[in-house]
């Protein structure tokens, strides 16, 4: 992509080459992950960690860049981040160790990934915690996508646009942070339903086509939404076999990719008919409708527990004990 000669069309099918393979590295890092931390509750903490150092990477990269380009041009910037690139090859090659896969697809690599594939979709609880991983990023694109547009509509300029691309990832940063350290793993199980219904909800206040601070604390609160994915987490890998993690996270991260951009898509083909501020309400509320549905039919999968009457166990141990005074 760095080489001044490639065309346009070279550019966009290596762009789609990379999409192709980051699913299945995201799909790995995230099964190797359980493998490190177990299913529990430090996987939980160490996906959300992962993805604080994601978003964190993303603020500092649009800074970076934007200071980078006034520099190098854009083909030089390529070039720096080949390097980048390579510098985390060699980082992973000699900073983690090999591990056994989970399966073996010998030459049936493709039959073997769509067999996983099925399996994971097929299963009802599997699907709806999926879906509702997938809806809120798909809405919550509308806003960044139609950016620039909106910064126009409102006079905020190119500046507004690089405050109104980082508002989210800063409140989806924050809530991240304080729900790992502060809140325990009941607590997050607790909010996770009611904070995915309503995560799209400040998307609303576009309605009113906002000034730039307060479209960046609708985008910032609506980024601190993003905190019901710590519980998510924890159900889907306890609903996932240990021995379809792997294509389960490559689903996930294949999935989630694919929607965003569809996400991104229409918000832009709805922006030729609509004006900014209608197409980011319409897709707060449109988003807002479908994890209301999707959180319903979570609840309606949700696999019962086996609970325990904490009197009736004691009377159990009292009985127990007197039976065992008597000589009975």
């Amino acid at each position: 992509m760095a080489l001044p000669a490639t065309p346009v069309f070279v550019l966009l099918a290596l762009r789609c080459v990379i999409a192709v393979v980051s699913p299945v590295f995201n799909g790995t890092r995230m099964a190797t992950l359980t493998d490190i931390l177990g299913d529990g509750d430090l996987f939980v903490l160490g996906r959300s960690l992962l993805r604080i150092v994601s978003q964190s990477s993303v603020l500092v990269g649009f800074g970076l860049g934007g200071v980078l380009l006034t520099f190098v041009p854009a083909r030089g910037a390529l070039v720096i981040t080949v390097c980048t690139f390579l510098a985390s090859a060699l980082l992973l090659r000699l900073g983690t160790r090999r591990r056994p896969a989970r399966g073996d697809g010998g030459s049936a690599l493709v039959r073997y990934s769509l067999g996983g594939a099925r399996q994971i979709l097929g299963d009802r609880r599997i699907r709806a915690l999926l879906l509702l991983l997938w809806a809120p990023p798909m809405f919550m694109v509308a806003p960044e996508a139609l950016a620039a547009p909106y910064s126009e509509d409102i006079g905020a300029g190119v500046a507004g646009v690089g405050l109104l691309m980082c508002a989210l990832p800063v409140g989806t940063i924050a809530s991240e942070l304080y729900a790992g350290s502060a809140l325990s793993a009941g607590t997050r199980a607790r909010i996770t339903l009611p904070l995915a219904a309503v995560t799209l909800l400040p998307l609303v206040v576009y309605a009113v086509t906002p000034g730039l601070v307060w479209a960046m604390l609708a985008l910032a609160l609506a980024g601190a939404g993003s905190a019901y994915t710590l519980g998510l987490d924890r159900w889907f890998v306890d609903a996932v076999p240990q021995e379809l993690r792997g294509r389960a996270m490559t689903v996930h991260t294949a999935g989630l990719m694919t929607i965003q951009g569809v996400g991104m898509a229409l918000a832009g083909l709805a922006a030729e008919f609509f004006a900014v501020s209608t197409v980011v309400t319409g897709a707060g509320v449109l988003g807002t409708v479908c994890c209301l549905l999707l959180v319903l039919e979570v609840r309606a999968t949700a696999r019962p527990e086996r609970t325990v009457d904490v009197q009736e166990q004691a009377t159990e141990l009292r009985d127990g004990a007197d039976h065992h005074m008597t000589g009975g």
